[in-house]
C-alpha cells in the first residue's frame, strides 16, 4: 500500500478513497443551510436597527413583507390568483408559483408559506446535488464539501431563503450537469426543460448539453441528440404557452423583460460604466459592480482550474447574457445558480486561511446584503 499524502493520516486518506456517501453531502449542505438562515436572521435584525438611520426607500414595507418581499410578492399573487390578475406578473414563469398554489393546502392554505418552504427545501436539495456533481465530475471530495456550504452563504444567497425560485433553479442546473456527467442526455434534456420553465435564463443549460453531445464518442443516438437539444427549448415554449393561455399574449413576458432590463449593451462597456460612476462619486451601481468583478474573477479561476468544457461554455454564455443588459439588478442571485462559479470559489479555497476568508466574508456580505434588500436599498 502507498503512503498517505503528507499531512493526511492513513485513516483520512482511506476515507477520501472510499465510495462517497450521500450522508457526507447532506451534512456539508446542511451546515451551510443552517448558517445561511442565521445570517438572514441577523440581516433582518440589522435592517430593523438601521431603518431610521439610513435612507430606506420603502424599507418599512419590505420588512413587513418579510420573506415574501420584492419578487416574492409577485410569486404570492400568482400562486393565489394566477396570471392576468395583476399587470406585469406574466414575466414570471409558472413552475414555482404553480408549486406554491398546489402545495398550499399542506400548510393551511397559505400560498406564501408554501412558496417559502419550497424554495428553502429546494436550496438544501440543490446544495446536496452540487456536492454529488463535484464528486463525480472532478473527483475532489474536499472541494465538493466546500461547494455544498459555500453556495448557501454566498452573499446573494438570501434569494435561497426568500420566496424566490433560486432553489428550484439550483436543483435544475445541478441536475442537468450531473445527467451530462453520467452521459444521460435524455435526462439532461428533460431536466433542461424544467430549468427553462422555472426561469427564462434556465434554458442556457442547452449550451452545456450541446458541448457534451459534440464531444461524446461514440456519437450519441439521434433520440439523445434531439431530446437533449430540444428539451430546454420546449420548456421555454411550454412556459410561454402556459402564460399565453391566461393572458392571450405570447410575447408579453418578453416585452416586459425588455422594458425592465433595457436593450442590449456590450458586456465590456456595461462593466466599465459603474467603474466610471464610482470614480465620480455615484455609488448606485456599486453592488452590481462588486458582483461583476467577482463573477469575472471566478470565471478566470474556472478556466485555470480546467473545469469541464461544457461547464465553461455554460458559465461563459451565462456571463455574457448577464452582463449585456442595460439594467443588471439581481446579478448576484442570477450568478449564484450558475454553479461553475460556485465550484470555482470552492476550488480556489484550498487552504485553511482561504476557507476561513470565504466563510467570514461571505457571511458578512450575506448579512449586509440581506439588510440592504429589506431596507429597499438593493434590488435583489
Amino acid at each position: 500500500m502507498g503512503a498517505a499524502p503528507a499531512g493526511v493520516s492513513r485513516a483520512e486518506g482511506a476515507d477520501e478513497r472510499a465510495a462517497p456517501r450521500w450522508r457526507e453531502g447532506v451534512l456539508a449542505a446542511l451546515a451551510g443551510w443552517v448558517l445561511a438562515r442565521v445570517c438572514v436572521t441577523a440581516g433582518h435584525l440589522l435592517a430593523h436597527g438601521m431603518l431610521d438611520v439610513l435612507d430606506t426607500p420603502r424599507g418599512d414595507q419590505h420588512l413587513r413583507e418579510g420573506l415574501v418581499t420584492w419578487d416574492g410578492t409577485w410569486y404570492r399573487v400568482l400562486a393565489e390568483q394566477w396570471y392576468g390578475s395583476v399587470d406585469g406578473s406574466s414575466r414570471f414563469f409558472p413552475v414555482y408559483p404553480g408549486l406554491g398554489r398546489v402545495l398550499a393546502p399542506l400548510v393551511g392554505g397559505r400560498e406564501d408559506v408554501a412558496l417559502v418552504v419550497v424554495n428553502n427545501l429546494a436550496a438544501l436539495a440543490g446544495a446536496v446535488l452540487l456536492w454529488r456533481l463535484v464528486v463525480e465530475a472532478l473527483g475532489d471530495r474536499p472541494c465538493a464539501r466546500r461547494a455544498a456550504w459555500m453556495v448557501a452563504v454566498f452573499p446573494s444567497a438570501f434569494s435561497l431563503v426568500f420566496a424566490y425560485s433560486e432553489g428550484l433553479a439550483l436543483v435544475a442546473v445541478c441536475g442537468v450537469l450531473l445527467a451530462l456527467q453520467r452521459r444521460s442526455f435524455v435526462a439532461a434534456g428533460a431536466i433542461g426543460a424544467f430549468a427553462a420553465m422555472v426561469r427564462p435564463v434556465g434554458g442556457l443549460v442547452v449550451v452545456a448539453i450541446a458541448v457534451e453531445l459534440l464531444r461524446q464518442r461514440p456519437r450519441p443516438r439521434p433520440v439523445e441528440v434531439v431530446v437533449g437539444l430540444v428539451g430546454p427549448v420546449l420548456g421555454l415554449v411550454a412556459a410561454m404557452a402556459w402564460i399565453a393561455a391566461s393572458t392571450g399574449d405570447w410575447w408579453e413576458p418578453v416585452r416586459i423583460q425588455q422594458e425592465i432590463r433595457g436593450g442590449f449593451q456590450d458586456p465590456l462597456t456595461r462593466v466599465l460604466e459603474p467603474v466610471g460612476e464610482a470614480l465620480k462619486g455615484d455609488f448606485r451601481d456599486v453592488y452590481n459592480l462588486g458582483f461583476m468583478a467577482l463573477l469575472v474573477g471566478l470565471a478566470v479561476v474556472a478556466v485555470r482550474r480546467r473545469q469541464p468544457l461544457s461547464w465553461l461554455a455554460y458559465a461563459g454564455a451565462s456571463l455574457v447574457v448577464l452582463l449585456s443588459a442595460q439594467v443588471t439588478d439581481s446579478l448576484g442571485r442570477y450568478g449564484l445558480v450558475v454553479v461553475p462559479f460556485v465550484v470555482a470559489l470552492a476550488q480556489w479555497a484550498e487552504r485553511r486561511w482561504q476557507q476561513v476568508a470565504v466563510g467570514v466574508l461571505s457571511c458578512a456580505g450575506l448579512v449586509w446584503l440581506t439588510s440592504e434588500a429589506w431596507l429597499g436599498r438593493l434590488v435583489p
